[in-house]
């Protein structure tokens, strides 16, 4: 912008220059040909140049001022003013340039707000089992207590969780830069649910919880990956599972038009109607204890969302607190 703002200023010098010598022919021209008039003539030529001197340098100025205000905010943006932002010009054309680098300037602001507060929650999220751990060494390095199966236990589960909190920042990272490839093929859908769904009562993740399914007659094979559908499920069945510890978890899928549906539905917690816009950001939870209780990273919604667009699909999610959740979602069918 600094080098534009020069050469636009070089421009009007030169423009001035062209100007002047423009007034100096006049004013030798008249003379010449003034004759007898000579006197009138050269006071005819100096009131033409300076008045056309005076038009050039007022344009200038009212064309300059205005992109000196723009360069400003740029530079102030540059050197780490996130706020700054060029004012409102009366002329059009630089008014177009001036709001184009407002937008640009708020959407700079945002990817910058976004990549702190990522920073800051993983820097949360590492902290936390890391110190579990570097806690046990020191007291068992200074002799203040003796390695034990608990201990052992405790430090295995916080081991356990940074490796999940890392797989999941790997898995997101793919996803949302595109180097996630899918294998996209026909895909029934009834016996992939069916072996989650009894996977999951094997496990018995919560004895208190029960699984049920429910499935339209007649369901085409959606066109996905079966692998990241997988991944999508299990996800979604254990949040569902997690804060449903007495009650139903249900998982149901239909035809609608050319996609097929499946939607998780839980008779737990719930979420409250403020926070469901923020339930598909990265590390955001309602409960922010919730961590040190189901060991869960905060991003497989994150995740899950971003796999469902990656098949051209949508997630929507219903929720009350205390009457449980909805999360369902859409993908192509074959038919």
């Amino acid at each position: 912008m600094y080098h534009w703002t020069l050469t636009l200023k070089l421009r009007l010098l030169l423009s001035h220059l062209s100007v002047m010598l423009l007034g100096i022919s006049i004013v030798s021209l008249v003379s010449r040909l003034s004759g007898q008039n000579f006197q009138d003539g050269v006071v005819a030529a100096l009131v033409s140049f300076f008045s056309v001197s005076a038009v050039s340098i007022l344009t200038s100025r009212i064309i300059l001022r205005p992109l000196l205000t723009v360069e400003k905010a740029m530079q102030a943006f540059a050197t780490g003013d996130l706020t700054a932002r060029a004012p409102h010009i009366s002329i059009p054309e630089i008014n177009s340039l001036a709001n184009s680098f407002n937008h640009l300037a708020i959407s700079l602001q945002g990817v910058e707000e976004r990549r702190q507060e990522l920073t800051s929650n993983l820097a949360h999220e590492l902290r936390s089992p890391i110190t579990v751990i570097h806690g046990y060494l020191e007291m068992i390095n200074v002799g203040m207590t003796q390695i034990t199966s608990n201990i052992l236990g405790q430090m295995t589960q916080e081991i356990e969780r940074l490796i999940r909190l890392v797989d999941d920042l790997l898995e997101l990272s793919k996803v949302e830069t595109g180097y996630l490839p899918l294998e996209l093929q026909p895909l029934p859908l009834k016996p992939l649910l069916k072996e989650i769904v009894t996977n999951f009562a094997r496990a018995k993740l919560q004895s208190k919880c029960q699984l049920q399914l429910r499935l339209s007659n007649n369901l085409p094979p959606a066109y996905a990956d079966s692998d990241r559908v997988k991944q999508i499920l299990i996800n979604l069945l254990a949040n569902a599972i997690t804060y449903t510890p007495n009650g139903t978890v249900t998982i149901s899928a239909w035809l609608q038009g050319y996609n097929l549906w499946i939607a998780v539905t839980d008779t737990g917690i719930g979420i409250a109607q403020e926070d469901l816009p923020k339930v598909f950001d990265r590390f955001w939870r309602a409960d922010q204890s919730r961590d040190a209780r189901t060991g869960g990273s905060g991003i497989g919604l994150a995740i899950t969302k971003r796999l469902v667009e990656l098949h051209n699909g949508k997630i929507e999610v219903e929720s009350e607190l205390g009457k449980g959740s909805t999360f369902r979602f859409s993908l192509p069918s074959t038919e």
